[in-house]
């Protein structure tokens, strides 16, 4: 379970009065950048109070929310730090005081943002036509359940890196989600949901991540510096990890076996979502070694 904040999304057409239904909420991370916001799917009971002057406000807030999340996303897709804080949610509430007003930023704890979406529909936004559903697997679900992994291994803060970089050669460099050591990595691990919605640059992205782990395994001189800049020493045979959310349609399916072949070939041990557990337990044991 990690920590996440989050604020309800009200419409507000009489400031004066104080009157509000809840249209939505935002909700997210701010140390992985796993945002997401939800509103709801039947406006019936938000048209009984609003105009439609005050659904075009209330549209238009929630699109460019939903806009600035999206890019959050990209970027973290393509392996770059996320660009969104708590500040920002702060910084929402303080700014809108009209026809949207947010509530005030509260923490809730969740193993990502479509489980604490879940519960913050559930207990405070009234959706009658919200149909339970099997949500797909984030990548942020996937990196909340490897850093649980290592927490119930007990391995020490100090001894687990997020979003390092490896440098391989004098101008190959890749973050990876997680490298495990102390001076020395033993172990990486890489994060992949085959369960995104759009998935034409997933295959680019296993592969500009593969080229770096194969020049590490052909033995080029590499290191692994960790976001505060301490820099750790690693081997070609390091064991390398990739926790996934297996595909659910045939275009995913695709590009998993496309994907699989590359693990195969540079000998990433697989694990399933499921699994994750075991990850931080093989850590453990490589650093008792």
């Amino acid at each position: 379970m990690s920590r996440y904040v989050y604020s309800l999304v009200r419409c507000v057409p009489d400031p004066r009065t104080g009157e509000f239904i809840n249209v939505g909420a935002v909700v997210g991370d701010p140390a992985t950048g796993d945002w997401a916001m939800r509103q709801v799917s039947n406006e019936g009971r938000v048209r009984r109070l609003a105009s439609a002057s005050d659904l075009e406000v209330v549209h238009g807030f929630l699109a460019r929310v939903g806009l600035e999340i999206d890019k959050c996303r990209a970027l973290l897709d393509g392996g770059e730090s996320p660009n969104i804080e708590e500040s920002w949610l702060q910084s929402l509430f303080h700014d809108h005081r009209n026809i949207v007003q947010l509530s005030a930023p509260l923490p809730i704890m969740a193993s990502g943002s479509e489980q604490a979406l879940d519960m913050i529909f559930g207990n405070f936004v009234i959706d009658p036509e919200l149909a339970s559903r099997k949500d797909s697997i984030t990548k942020y679900a996937i990196l909340a359940r490897i850093r649980e992994s290592y927490e119930a291994a007990r391995i020490e803060a100090p001894y687990w890196k997020s979003r390092a970089e490896v440098h391989v050669g004098r101008h190959v460099t890749s973050r990876v989600d997680f490298a495990i050591g102390n001076g020395k990595i033993v172990q990486l691990t890489q994060g992949w949901s085959f369960q995104r919605a759009t998935v034409e640059d997933l295959s680019t992205q296993i592969k500009a991540w593969a080229y770096a782990i194969g020049r590490l395994r052909n033995a080029e001189e590499s290191r692994v510096i960790s976001p505060d800049g301490k820099v750790s020493t690693i081997e070609a045979g390091v064991e390398v990890e990739a926790v996934i959310a297996k595909p659910t349609n045939p275009t995913q399916v695709e590009v998993f076996e496309e994907a699989s072949q590359v693990f195969d070939e540079l000998q990433i041990k697989v694990r399933d979502f499921d699994d994750a557990a075991k990850v931080g337990q093989r850590a453990a044991e490589l650093l008792r070694n």
